[in-house]
């Protein structure tokens, strides 16, 4: 089988050490050691020397880009970034098309992204398979992030466009397939769920690094932790509003909170509030591959809270290291999870937050137990491999 991998977002490039990009990556190496050709198409960069955006890249307040955001209205600003994103597909469906041609491609793979559905015309006209990725409602999250623009119904019409063409649709939860099926009207069974996964062997690899990794020796405490970016989205503050409550249970608790993000001083001003500043540990980023040594420290990983329709690569990095694990009880973690045998699923509630990790600290044995049966399952289920395993039989009409 010859695949194009085609990814139209100008910026999502294919060697970050960000979650799209590792999204990219381990699909397409795991496609490739099933035996597929593929053929990467991807419009943020294939090569480092390529990519004009990365994480945590400054922001300049002094430029005309940033004057101009400041002086016009919000509105207007969207509707002017969602034009270019609209001429930008056009140029990517170019390269597209020229590549079905140049490769002999039987089938694309599309990483579906906002405004963007030139594809669909190009693919039909080659009368090849088609099949998306969506990992998001996209629609709505923009408006979330950035409000509407003049563009908002063609964006609409143009997911509607590519949902009805796609040969089949993969989704990340079933709360997205749900969503697609009542907001667009597309038959459910092209529609197929696929949560994000891990590669276990690249996780665990313990490569040097050019910055000094200190450790911290925790002795006999409890180590309760989070990993991921410190945004409202992630609720740490919930997590270290029901520590405060969990360190009156075992005074020898401790917190550990590896990440970056807009909320991060907000959170240490909160924790020198409870004055905990002796229990709770801010690490800050850490790269990707030395993170296993921290998860390595915790006795209870904890993901406090996530929207309703992501399926949130760490837990699998948590599950991968036999960690007891404390998730929201929304749709994409019951995909994944059975409440009580993979891990503990609770509400993003303080107090019920804390009730769920005084039972962890409280009871060694439901520790392992819960940790070993999820790490069994990601083993087993939930890796790279297994998510091309899904492509490769919806392609020979298996699915």
């Amino acid at each position: 089988m010859r695949l194009i991998f085609y990814s139209p977002h100008p910026t999502h490039d294919l060697v970050s050490e960000v979650g799209y990009s590792t999204h990219q990556r381990e699909t397409i190496n795991a496609l490739k050691d099933l035996g597929v050709s593929v053929f990467p198409v991807v419009m943020g960069g294939v090569q480092m020397s390529e990519v004009q955006y990365t994480e945590g890249k400054a922001i300049d307040h002094k430029g005309l880009k940033y004057f101009i955001k400041k002086f016009v209205p919000r509105y207007v600003w969207v509707s002017i970034k969602d034009f270019f994103l609209i001429q930008h597909d056009k140029r990517a469906a170019r390269l597209l098309n020229q590549a079905i041609i140049d490769k002999q491609a039987d089938i694309v793979y599309e990483r579906s992204e906002y405004l963007q559905d030139s594809s669909v015309k190009i693919i039909k006209s080659h009368k090849i398979k088609y099949f998306i990725e969506v990992n998001a409602p996209f629609v709505e999250e923009m408006i979330a992030m950035e409000g509407k623009s003049i563009w908002t119904i063609l964006a609409h019409f143009k997911e509607k466009n590519k949902y009805k063409n796609a040969d089949k649709i993969f989704v990340v939860s079933s709360a997205l397939k749900e969503f697609i099926v009542e907001r667009y009207k597309i038959n459910p069974s092209k529609i197929i769920i696929s949560p994000n996964r891990i590669n276990p062997d690249l996780f665990l690899q313990n490569e040097e690094v050019k910055s000094p990794i200190n450790l911290i020796d925790f002795k006999d405490s409890t180590v309760i932790g989070f990993v991921g970016s410190i945004l409202p989205h992630h609720y740490v503050d919930v997590l270290i509003e029901a520590f405060n409550k969990v360190i009156k249970f075992d005074k020898k608790a401790s917190l550990l909170i590896i990440g970056e993000g807009a909320l991060l001083n907000q959170l240490k001003d909160k924790v020198n509030d409870y004055g905990l500043n002796a229990q709770v540990f801010f690490i800050g980023k850490v790269p990707h591959n030395q993170v296993h040594k921290y998860i390595n420290q915790m006795d209870v990983c904890v993901m406090p809270g996530s929207n309703w329709y992501g399926s949130p690569i760490k837990i699998f990095e948590y599950a991968v290291l036999g960690k007891a694990i404390v998730a929201p009880n929304n749709s994409p973690l019951r995909d994944v999870m059975v409440n009580g045998e993979d891990g503990l699923l609770v509400e993003t509630n303080t107090d019920i937050l804390a009730a769920a990790l005084i039972k962890l600290i409280d009871s060694p044995q439901l520790r392992k137990s819960l940790g070993q049966n999820f790490k069994n399952k990601v083993l087993s289920d939930y890796t790279w491999k297994s998510a091309a395993q899904l492509i490769l039989r919806a392609s020979k009409n298996e699915l």
